[in-house]
C-alpha cells in the first residue's frame, strides 16, 4: 500500500509544511504513519531486548551432539541433559552420591548388590509414571549401544539389573563396586520403550521438556508442568549456540541473551563483561581442572625429576594473574578442592627456577651454553587462551633452558593424537569427570591405557594399582586413605602437572534472579530462575 494514499483521520496542523488543501493532508498523514511505524519497531526491539517475562534465552559455547541421554559424555550434551532428565542419583556440595529419582539407596555389605528405592508419583514429560521397568529398560538398552560413550564402564561392572516390583531397582555388579551411585550419575532415565525416538523426540522427568530444534540448532525446551521438584518459574528455554567468542559475548550486550553459564569466555571479555550496564557477572570457585599431560613413554619425559622441573619452571601464579585475570585458582590434584576425598597434604611446585635447574642438571640434562638442554612439544587446541598460555610456558621454560615448541591443532585432531600417544605433553581441562573418585581408576591405572580409559599418559604403578583394586571394596574412611596417599604419589610423579581450577564464570542479565549453583556447576539449577522486566 502507498502511504500517500491513505484517507486522513487525524490530520496535524504544523506551521513549517506550508501547504493546502488535500497535499497538505497527504503530508501530515505520511509523517504520522511512519511516526508510528518507527515507534513500533523500536517498541519491538526494547522487548526483544528486555525479554518476555517468562522465557529465558541462554548461550552456550559448543554445538550439542546428542539428545540421548544414554549416548554421549560431552560437556554440551551433559549441561542440556541435566535440564531435561534425572538420573537415579545426583551429586551434593561435596559431590558425593546421593538419591535423585531415587529415594534411598542400599548397597549390600560387600558392595555388590545395590537397590535403589524410587520416589513415588514421578511423572515424565508425556505424563507416564516413572516405575522400575523404564530405570531397566535404560540401562538394558544402554549397555547394548555400541555408539554410547556411557557404556563402557558400566559394562565393566553390570552383571544384571531386576525390577521386582514398580518401585523397586535392583543391580547385580560383577565384583565390588561401591562407586556405583556415581558410575551411574550421567544416565538420565527414559520410559520404557521410548529408546528409537529418544534422539529426535526426548523424554524425561526433568524440570524442562523438549519442544524443538531450529536450524539454526537452537534448542528450545518448556516448563515440565509436574516436575516432582516443583514446576519451573520459566515457561520457555532457548538455549542458542554461539561458537565464536565475539558473537556471544554481543548476544548478552544486546540483550538477546539472558544467561551464560561457563561459556568459554576468553578471560578479557569476562572483565569486559563485568562494565556492562545490565549485565552482572558472578564467578566462583570453579570444579575443572586445567593440566598438562605428559607422555610417559617419551624418552625425556620418563625421567620424574625432568617432570617436576618443568612444574618448577611455570609460574603459575603470573599466568593467572596476568592472563586469566584472577579467574583460577592453583591446582594441587585432579579433584575439586571441596570434593569430599580431596587431599590438601602433597607436593606442591611454586615457580623455582633455580629448583627447575638443578632436578635438571640431576638428571643429567644440562645447560650447553647457549643451547637449550632439550626440546619437547605441547599440543594446545587453537582456542586463543589455550595458545596465549602455551607461548608464556614458553618463555618461561626458556629461563630453564628447555625449548618449548607449540603445536596447536583443532579440538578432534588433538585427542586422536591424545589417544593414540602421538604427543610428548599437552594442555586440556578435565571437564567433569573429576568429580568422582573412579577418575583416578579411570585416568591412572595401568588397566586404563588407551582404548580402555583414559591414562592417556601411560603410566604404570603397581603400587596405584593395588590401592586402587583395594578401594573398590573398601569402606569409606578406608577409600578416604587410600585416595590421599594415590594423591600424595601423583604430585611426586607427575604424570600430569596440575595447573589451575578456572572459575564458573555466571554472566546474567539484570532480570534474572534466583539462580544459585552447587561447586559442580549442574544446570539442573536453572529451574529456580526467576525473571522481571
Amino acid at each position: 500500500m502507498n502511504l500517500n494514499q491513505v484517507s486522513p483521520r487525524f490530520p496535524i496542523n504544523r506551521p513549517d509544511i506550508k501547504t493546502t488543501g488535500m497535499h497538505r493532508t497527504t503530508i501530515t498523514v505520511t509523517a504520522v504513519i511512519r511516526l508510528l511505524i518507527v515507534s513500533l519497531f523500536i517498541l519491538s526491539v526494547a522487548c526483544q531486548r528486555q525479554g518476555r517475562p517468562d522465557e529465558l534465552t541462554m548461550v552456550i559455547e559448543k554445538k550439542f551432539t546428542h539428545l540421548d541421554p544414554r549416548v554421549s559424555v560431552d560437556s554440551a550434551d551433559e549441561r542440556i541433559r541435566q535440564l531435561m532428565f534425572n538420573g537415579l542419583t545426583r551429586k551434593n556440595e561435596k559431590f558425593e552420591a546421593v538419591p535423585d529419582l531415587a529415594s534411598a539407596i542400599d548397597p549390600s555389605p560387600d558392595n555388590q548388590t545395590f537397590t535403589f528405592k524410587l520416589r513415588d508419583g514421578v511423572k515424565f514429560h508425556d505424563g507416564r509414571v516413572l516405575t522400575a521397568r523404564d530405570v531397566k529398560y535404560t540401562f538394558d538398552t544402554m549397555l547394548q549401544m555400541k555408539e554410547s560413550q556411557k557404556r563402557v564402564e558400566l559394562a565393566q561392572n553390570i552383571d544384571f539389573i531386576a525390577a521386582p516390583d514398580p518401585q523397586t531397582v535392583i543391580f547385580r555388579c560383577k565384583k565390588a563396586a561401591p562407586g556405583l551411585p556415581n558410575m551411574i550419575l550421567p544416565v538420565g532415565i527414559i520410559p520404557e520403550g521410548s529408546g528409537e525416538t529418544a534422539e529426535r523426540n526426548p523424554i524425561g522427568t526433568g524440570p524442562f521438556k523438549f519442544a524443538g530444534v531450529t536450524e539454526a540448532q537452537e534448542l528450545v525446551l518448556a516448563a515440565h508442568e509436574n516436575y516432582f521438584e516443583g514446576r519451573p518459574s520459566i515457561n520457555l528455554l532457548r538455549i542458542r549456540v554461539f561458537e565464536d567468542n565475539s558473537t556471544r559475548e554481543s548476544e548478552l550486550r544486546k540483550g538477546s541473551a539472558d544467561l551464560a553459564i561457563n561459556a568459554d569466555f576468553d578471560p578479557v571479555t569476562v572483565e569486559g563483561l563485568q562494565k556492562a550496564p545490565g549485565l552482572k557477572v558472578t564467578l566462583q570457585d570453579g570444579s575443572n581442572v586445567a593440566h598438562i599431560g605428559i607422555n610417559l613413554n617419551d624418552p625425556i619425559l620418563k625421567d620424574p625429576r625432568v617432570r617436576q622441573a618443568i612444574a618448577y619452571g611455570i609460574d603459575r601464579e603470573a599466568i593467572i594473574r596476568d592472563l586469566l585475570r584472577g579467574q583460577a585458582k592453583p591446582a594441587g590434584s585432579i579433584l575439586p578442592v571441596a570434593h569430599w576425598a580431596y587431599e590438601p597434604d602433597v607436593t606442591t611446585y611454586s615457580y623455582n627456577p633455580e629448583k627447575a635447574k638443578q632436578l635438571l642438571d640431576a638428571a643429567g640434562r644440562k645447560a650447553q651454553g647457549e643451547q637449550p638442554r632439550f626440546s619437547v612439544t605441547l599440543k594446545v587446541s587453537t582456542q586463543s587462551v589455550f595458545r596465549k598460555t602455551a607461548e608464556i610456558m614458553q618463555e618461561q621454560l626458556r629461563t630453564i633452558g628447555v625449548d618449548l615448541k607449540i603445536d596447536s591443532v583443532e579440538f578432534n585432531k588433538m585427542t586422536q593424537d591424545i589417544v593414540s600417544g602421538n604427543f610428548q605433553l599437552y594442555l586440556r581441562i578435565v571437564l567433569g569427570g573429576n568429580q568422582s573418585t573412579d577418575i583416578f581408576r579411570f585416568m591412572y591405572h595401568s588397566t586404563s591405557i588407551p582404548p580402555n580409559g583414559q591414562n592417556r599418559m601411560r603410566y604404570t604403578n603397581p603400587k596405584i594399582d593395588k590401592l586402587l583394586d583395594e578401594s573398590l571394596a573398601a569402606p569409606r574412611e578406608r577409600q578416604k586413605q587410600i585416595f590421599s596417599e594415590v594423591q600424595k604419589m601423583l604430585a611426586d610423579e607427575l604424570p600430569q602437572i596440575y595447573l589451575w581450577y578456572p572459575s564458573t564464570v555466571i554472566v546474567a542479565r539484570d532480570r534474572v534472579t534466583g539462580l544459585s549453583l552447587d561447586p559442580s556447576g549442574d544446570w539442573g539449577a536453572v529451574r529456580n530462575v526467576k525473571l522481571s522486566r
